[in-house]
């Protein structure tokens, strides 16, 4: 994980990429039709790093939901808190998930308010992070990291979009 760390460090919007790649396999490794939409512009955005669409079902009996990311590259012994996580749930609109994906770890209460209050939020650490990403670049790249880590950025630069999050539902 120390090389994710480093290899993004001053780089956020790079890794924004990154978390948005995690949160799709993630996503999509549960069975689900996932879209990855964009990454948002550096600033000004509302709080999303990243937005994705998650269908369910199909027809009338189907559903889409927005899929607003956070990112976080921090320090590996950074603790996420539960007001970093209630501020993103905060964002939430009816009919939309979050997720947030960091190099860090969550803190104890962070993790406990999000199940006592059932927050609709995925929560990827730095550990599961670590983990997609060897997995990512085992199964598409030979098992090289950097050529994996080089891949999703090379794919995500043209995606970056000043658009509402709920826009991807039209799409």
């Amino acid at each position: 994980m120390e090389l994710i760390y480093k290899h993004f460090d001053g780089r956020k919007h790079d890794f924004e990429a990154v978390a948005s790649a995690e949160a799709a396999r993630v996503l999509r490794g549960a069975g689900n039709s996932y879209v990855e939409g964009c990454l948002t512009r550096r600033s000004g955005d509302g709080g999303a790093d990243f937005v994705g669409r998650l269908d369910i079902g199909s027809g009338l009996a189907g559903t889409s939901l927005v899929v607003f990311g956070q990112a976080a590259c921090v320090k590996l012994e950074n603790l996420v808190t539960a007001e970093q996580i209630a501020r993103v749930v905060a964002r939430l609109r009816r009919g939309w998930i979050g997720v947030y994906v960091m190099t860090g770890a969550y803190s104890v209460p962070a993790q406990t308010e999000m199940v006592e209050d059932r927050y609709p939020i995925v929560l990827i650490n730095g550990l599961e992070l670590d983990r997609e990403l060897r997995g990512m670049a085992r199964d598409d790249h030979g098992g090289d990291l950097e050529a994996c880590l080089g891949h999703i950025l090379t794919q995500r630069e043209i995606a970056i979009t000043n658009r509402r999050p709920e826009e991807i539902l039209l799409e």
